[in-house]
């Protein structure tokens, strides 16, 4: 089985609200998609945590809607920090079951199961999961023995940037991680919202961050300031679910069109 992990679309009906959001986002999210279905191998599952719209109008869901409707394998996606709950829940409630309030949800998939967690805090950059949400996703991790992929926007442990780690989860991330510790079977962690893709080991077991088509930093490691911006590939996720039920994660690269409004960036080597 194959598990595709993406994140931070931004798709935008209109001019983007977000300044770093390169002008052509929603074809750059139609290459990604065309990308995903002329794979030899396509996945059988596409997560996508967080900040799939720019500004979470219900004009920008229904673009994003249009933009994933060729995508023929499920689609589970949780909200970031530019999302907002009630368009989502309009847009994609019909196939996820998002909780009545916030939009946690689970779902098993052939041996495996999903959960999202909510980690919105509306109008704010960072994140956060109350203790309601904690104490569901703990005795929903006592329910079965299945594996589970846990979706969240806002990642909980140490990106290596301040300025990152700022406006990440603020709230939770302690009795998360303790959570993970004693969960009674493997989780892997997926998050997003660093636009910069990275991957490690946190509270005993895997976790990662992906990329972003929307834009993307530099390298930005001890550092107090926000990372430069850069062009280059977008860089995603695919786990493989062996049939031993071992997993392993291969970066997957996409060859974007280099952004007009950047200055280009010398490399040693190349002209």
């Amino acid at each position: 089985m194959l598990i595709a992990h993406l994140s931070d679309f931004h798709i935008s009906a209109g001019p983007p609200e977000t300044a770093p959001v390169r002008r052509d986002a929603a074809a750059i999210a139609r290459l990604v998609v065309v990308d995903l279905m002329s794979r030899l191998q396509r996945p059988d599952l596409v997560l996508i945590t967080g900040d799939l719209a720019d500004g979470g109008s219900a004009a920008d869901y229904a673009l994003a809607r249009d933009i994933l409707a060729p995508l023929t394998m499920p689609v589970l996606v949780v909200p970031g920090n530019h999302d907002r709950r009630n368009e989502m829940r309009a847009a994609f409630g019909a196939d996820i079951p998002y909780g009545p309030t916030d939009l946690r949800f689970e779902m098993g998939f052939d041996g495996l199961r999903v959960i999202g967690l909510d980690s919105l805090i509306p109008g704010k950059v960072e994140g956060a999961l109350g203790d309601d949400q904690l104490d569901w996703f703990e005795a929903r991790l006592q329910q079965g023995r299945d594996p589970v992929f846990l979706m969240l926007h806002h990642p909980p442990f140490p990106s290596g940037n301040a300025h990152w780690d700022a406006s990440a989860l603020r709230q939770g991330g302690a009795r998360l991680e303790a959570i993970l510790r004693a969960s009674p079977v493997p989780v892997r962690l997926l998050c997003g919202h660093v636009h910069q893709a990275f991957h490690g080991l946190w509270a005993g077991g895997y976790a990662a961050v992906a990329g972003s088509p929307a834009f993307q930093y530099a390298f930005g490691f001890d550092g107090e300031d926000e990372p430069p911006l850069t062009d280059g590939p977008f860089v995603w996720w695919m786990h493989h679910r062996r049939a031993d039920g071992q997993f392993f994660t291969h970066p997957a690269l996409l060859a974007l069109p280099p952004r007009d409004d950047l200055p280009a960036v010398p490399r040693a080597g190349f002209p």
